[in-house]
């Protein structure tokens, strides 16, 4: 089957050039690579482009406006020939040691009730940045493991050697079959996509296995800004979520923060502390998103500036 990965970009010189080589070097034939270029003003597309002359299965297509992850996910759609499609943001890398482990993830869709491959580790969990990482790193890196470990936990059911998703509304979803994608209004896109397939009747898996194929990022060094402002934009998306019926309750809430934090200070208190900075850090920027105006299109641009 064809692979589509599909590439949002504005603005990302210092790093896509290391995303463009690793997609350069997948080891499977079958694949393409859809970059859109979101109202860029730097050198990205002349990044873009070198790759583009050099290797017939990456495209770019160069877009005026700037509005967002999702709009330009919503035009690569219509542009890609793959079965199957992967989100690529353009500060991840797809981590494949070799063609049989990619095709044993992607075997998984041979189940026709197969929509969906969720992720099952933070784009952070990674052992050689974890031990060169910053403080934001390390905290992003910790917490948000315990908190897929919870997720697979509580709301995922182990069979036939896959995890399954249980209740979507938590998981996010970056590797699923075309014909079931459909335009994201919130900005939680990756969340709404989980609820988006299970509503559609099909399952979602995971692979609780840190060598199978993965999105793992680029970076080594979150600065606190940045995750602030990534967490105003997850909160407004908890809210959009919540307004369209697909909240979870405060119970979720403080079962969750109670096992990361339970399990941080298991590990350590080094890892204790950069989950609890991680917990309040989070609630205060859930806090301030209440007193923000921010909406779908201006959300998008509270991102990371590599």
């Amino acid at each position: 089957m064809k692979v589509s990965f599909l590439m949002a970009a504005h603005n990302e010189e210092k790093i896509i050039g290391k995303t463009l080589e690793n997609l350069s070097g997948i080891p499977y034939e079958d694949y393409e690579v859809l970059v859109g270029l979101d109202g860029c003003t730097d050198d990205t597309e002349k990044i873009v482009k070198s790759f583009t002359d050099k290797n017939k299965k990456i495209k770019y297509y160069k877009l005026n406006f700037r509005s967002g992850k999702p709009k330009v996910i919503d035009y690569l759609i219509k542009k890609s020939s793959g079965d199957i499609i992967v989100i690529n943001d353009a500060d991840w890398v797809f981590k494949v040691k070799n063609k049989e482990s990619m095709e044993e993830l992607l075997a998984v869709f041979e189940d026709k009730k197969v929509g969906g491959i969720a992720e099952s580790f933070p784009m952070e969990w990674d052992f050689d940045k974890l031990r060169k990482g910053d403080f934001g790193y390390q905290m992003v890196a910790y917490s948000t493991y315990y908190w897929m470990q919870f997720q697979m936990e509580k709301y995922a059911v182990k069979k036939k050697g896959w995890f399954y998703v249980k209740d979507p509304k938590m998981f996010m979803t970056n590797i699923f079959r075309k014909e079931l994608y459909t335009e994201n209004k919130t900005l939680g896109d990756d969340f709404e996509r989980s609820i988006d397939i299970k509503r559609n009747g099909f399952e979602i898996v995971l692979f609780n296995d840190y060598s199978a194929p993965r999105m793992s990022a680029v970076y080594d060094k979150i600065r606190i800004k940045d995750f602030f402002n990534q967490k105003i934009r997850t909160a407004k998306a908890r809210k959009q979520m919540s307004l369209k019926g697909e909240g979870v309750g405060l119970k979720y809430y403080l079962d969750s923060n109670s096992y990361i934090l339970i399990e941080s200070f298991k590990r350590s208190f080094f890892t204790g502390f950069r989950s609890l900075s991680w917990f309040v850090l989070t609630g205060f920027a859930t806090l301030i998103s209440g007193f923000s105006g921010t909406d779908t299109k201006s959300g998008w641009k509270l991102r990371a500036k590599r």
